[in-house]
């Protein structure tokens, strides 16, 4: 029997009228009506599942169809591929297609985005995940299977790649060490409370997902967020605990300082994803009445540094020092390690990292140097090890907590025939920490239709990853090789002071 559902069957075993979830709605559901949902959904698996064989995608909204469906999966013993169900049907493809799907799990109200698409790959509907008490009991069922020590259990996808999707393989054992990892940092215990405001197909869900029904706590879903949404849930339900990502903390700015009296049930709040200002943090370390904390990480390695309250008066600017076991080096172009105070890709090595990218040994290869994973990102650290997050090196935006690769949208946008030349790189934003924008110069002779412009490439990308401004221009900055200056864009564009996220703010 698989560890992680063994582990949540013995805490509705021992409290099972105990609440392990509380839907988006207010829905509750105790432990022993979650097990006996995961066994209702195990027979259902059972009938389509190879268990050394399959793999399965899922393609489910947020809610309550999502921890027990892949608790269900955890005790057949099958690898576990969360997708983000806003994918252009193309994508889908592109992402089944990295990881070898076998079983697409979905809702009715999705299974039409898969039609036509590879008939090899079984399709299984879900709908209802039956709360009900089944005869029997909570954990009835027989005949689980249980994970060898580096087997793939969760394979997360890098999110916003159409062309070169990155499938991260996690073992079960992987994800329990991060639950444990970050129990242990923010003394998380079975009468906490967590919220889950982020989706399961990133990394930060699975962790808000896993670390609460691990411990015997409660999960709290949330399956679309806005500042109010989270400020209402968060004292409806009287939450303890949460990971936010720094787009969240951003558009919480206002809230946290005008309700902060009712999130008083809050011990402990956490930013992760992109490094937040430092005018912010302080900001935070004074308004939100709990302890804050900032990580620093990747879904690669997990969580790399943590900045406690107790160090934010002097080291505001840093993302922290390394946590327990994890070690950090600053690297050079050579990969050789830079004095204190210089900036180089920051490096990490941590018991908690990755087995690898799925059937892409080149790639896993290059993102490894001496047992250290390159991150990407350029930073450095003080004479006290704290880390000092600088810019990213990869041509990647982060907005609102995903990745999106820039390339991938100058295809689309290059496919028109009334564009010659495109950059798409990611400005600041007061909301979504980045937002995209498209950078055009026009094609002689063919017509410039924006409007038409933005439809085609709307047509063609899922709605994250769409440009929310064009710019258009005679020709691009280059540099001295001969590239587009991305930087010089960025730079230009920034000094605007766009905001330009700010209809969506008024919309929610």
């Amino acid at each position: 029997m698989s560890k992680i559902y063994s582990i949540v069957r013995s805490h509705a075993v021992a409290s099972p009228d105990k609440i392990a979830i509380i839907g988006d709605g207010g829905e509750v559901f105790s432990y022993q009506q979650l097990l006996s949902a995961v066994d209702h959904r195990i027979q259902q698996l059972q009938e389509v599942v190879e268990p050394d064989s399959s793999r399965v995608a899922l393609c489910l909204h947020e809610g309550e169809q999502i921890p027990v469906t892949v608790l269900a999966l955890n005790y057949l013993g099958v690898p576990v591929i969360p997708l983000n169900p806003t994918l252009q049907p193309l994508q889908m493809v592109a992402f089944l297609d990295a990881v070898d799907a076998t079983v697409v799990v979905l809702e009715s109200a999705t299974a039409a985005a898969f039609v036509g698409l590879d008939e090899s790959i079984q399709q299984v509907t879900v709908e209802d995940p039956h709360f009900t008490v089944q005869q029997g009991g909570a954990g009835s069922v027989q005949g689980g299977r249980e994970y060898q020590k580096d087997e793939a259990f969760l394979i997360t996808l890098s999110s916003g790649s159409t062309g070169d999707p990155k499938p991260i393989i996690l073992s079960e054992q992987n994800k329990l060490g991060r639950a444990k990892q970050a129990e242990q940092m923010y003394q998380v215990t079975a009468e906490d409370r967590v919220l889950c405001a982020s989706p399961f197909f990133h990394s930060l869900g699975q962790r808000l997902t896993f670390m609460p029904l691990l411990k015997g706590g409660t999960l709290v879903l949330m399956d679309r967020f806005t500042p109010q949404r989270w400020v209402d849930l968060v004292a409806a339900q009287e939450v303890t605990f949460t990971i936010c990502v720094s787009s969240h903390l951003y558009a919480l700015r206002e809230q946290l300082v005008s309700q902060g009296e009712r999130l008083h049930s809050l011990r402990a709040l956490v930013s992760s994803s992109a490094a937040i200002d430092k005018e912010l943090k302080e900001y935070l370390f004074e308004q939100v009445g709990c302890a804050f904390y900032e990580i620093y990480g990747a879904t690669e390695v997990a969580i790399v540094t943590n900045l406690e309250p107790k160090d934010v008066e002097h080291k505001s600017a840093s993302v922290g020092k390394a946590c327990e076991g994890v070690e950090v080096m600053i690297l050079n172009d050579q990969h050789q390690p830079l004095p204190t105070g210089e900036v180089g890709e920051i490096a990490c090595r941590s018991p908690l990292m990755f087995s690898g990218y799925l059937n892409q040994p080149e790639l896993t290869e290059v993102t490894r140097h001496q047992g250290y994973f390159l991150t990407g990102d350029l930073g450095y650290q003080d004479e006290d090890t704290f880390l000092y997050f600088v810019s990213r090196k990869k041509d990647v935006i982060i907005s609102g907590g995903s990745n999106i690769y820039p390339m991938d949208i100058e295809a689309v946008v290059l496919e028109s025939a009334s564009i010659a030349e495109c950059a798409v790189v990611g400005i600041n934003d007061s909301y979504l920490g980045e937002v995209v924008i498209a950078v055009c110069v026009w094609r002689q002779g063919e017509e410039q239709d924006e409007w038409q412009l933005r439809q085609w490439v709307n047509s063609q990308l899922s709605p994250f990853q769409r440009p929310l401004k064009y710019f258009f221009v005679e020709q691009l900055p280059l540099t001295s090789t001969g590239k587009i200056n991305k930087r010089a864009l960025r730079e230009e564009h920034n000094r605007l002071g766009l905001d330009l996220s700010a209809k969506i703010r008024l919309m929610i």
